[in-house]
């Protein structure tokens, strides 16, 4: 009976001892990584908090082959959820919770109902591209919880600098693209009037080129007594590849009764058939939507004019940040 004694007694002072250990440690546990990535940070940013290609570079997802994943993305990222359900990493799910485009994401976890792990994503232009931080941290106020969430760190922590790695690795091999393209098909485009100005331009100075005009449109819209009927456009024909400038045309939809005015020019134009796209995203990724317009173009022996017509359906300074533009190009069919 001594010997059952003593060692109860035993038992009683380490697990005093651990409490006691426990109480002394943080109630925090932050496991943090950190990576240099040659992208530019509104790239690194969306392709994490939009969970692109997530689970090519995760480090529980890929440690786990029979793992299945879903995803729910949501505009604006805040509110997106990814779930999963594995025999090695069990069942879980990750909500986008706040973010600052280009710069910050906050992430919570849940591995049981009701509980959350906040995980958390720094981007920080650098020299090279974006300096990458990576936070997990886990919370306890029970001794026995901070001690094992101080057990749990290191295989943790491990885990992540894979993870890190693993996204280094990916995105620089293979980029990221901030827009995508959608709604593809032929549609009739109606007669329309509309309030122009045209120049030669190159693509480098068409974008400073159409900032300008649409400030004169404007007011020009407003003196003449007219109501806009649609979105403003960019009309480009004429290329001419020996000097790499188009013959760029913006404009404003505008109701009847409108007239020149100085280089301001009113403009009807017929219906027309095209082959359309939805761009979402930046502007400066709309080469990649117009090359996969052509190649579709070609896949379904679609004859194109070469005169295409850019309808921006998002005004920049509406949008929080440049994945909520929408664009809708039309390139013109050939007529038979």
């Amino acid at each position: 009976m001594k010997v059952l004694k003593w060692i109860f007694i035993v038992i009683l002072a380490s697990l005093a001892i651990l409490i006691l250990i426990g109480f002394a440690m943080p109630k925090e546990t932050k496991m943090i990584t950190t990576e240099e990535i040659n992208l530019p940070p509104a790239k690194v940013f969306h392709f994490v908090a939009g969970f692109v290609e997530r689970t090519v570079w995760d480090p529980w997802i890929k440690a786990d082959s029979a793992v299945k994943c879903t995803f729910d993305i949501v505009p604006g990222y805040i509110g997106s959820k990814y779930n999963w359900d594995g025999p090695v990493v069990g069942k879980g799910m990750m909500l986008v919770d706040s973010v600052v485009f280009g710069s910050y994401i906050l992430n919570q976890v849940s591995l049981m109902p009701g509980k959350f792990i906040p995980e958390e994503w720094e981007f920080t232009p650098s020299e090279n591209g974006t300096s990458v931080k990576w936070t997990i941290t886990m919370k306890s106020g029970s001794p026995f919880g901070r001690l094992a969430n101080k057990a749990f760190s290191g295989i943790i922590q491990k885990t992540m600098n894979g993870g890190r790695e693993a996204l280094k690795t990916y995105l620089e091999a293979n980029g990221v693209l901030l827009s995508n393209l959608t709604e593809i098909g032929i549609e009739e485009y109606p007669a329309v009037e509309a309030l122009t100005i045209s120049a030669v331009v190159s693509q480098q100075e068409v974008g400073a080129w159409y900032g300008q005009s649409l400030g004169k449109l404007y007011p020009a819209i407003e003196a003449q007594n007219l109501q806009p009927q649609g979105p403003p456009f960019a009309f480009y024909e004429g290329y001419d590849p020996s000097t790499g400038k188009y013959t760029v045309t913006a404009g404003m939809p505008v109701s009847a009764g409108g007239k020149n005015a100085g280089d301001i020019r009113l403009m009807k134009y017929k219906s027309f058939l095209a082959l359309k796209g939805l761009h979402n995203g930046p502007y400066d990724e709309l080469s990649v939507t117009y090359g996969k317009l052509e190649n579709y173009a070609r896949e379904n022996r679609i004859e194109l004019s070469g005169a295409v017509w850019e309808f921006y359906l998002t005004d920049p300074a509406d949008a929080t940040d440049p994945t909520q533009l929408l664009t809708q190009v039309a390139m013109q069919l050939k007529t038979k």
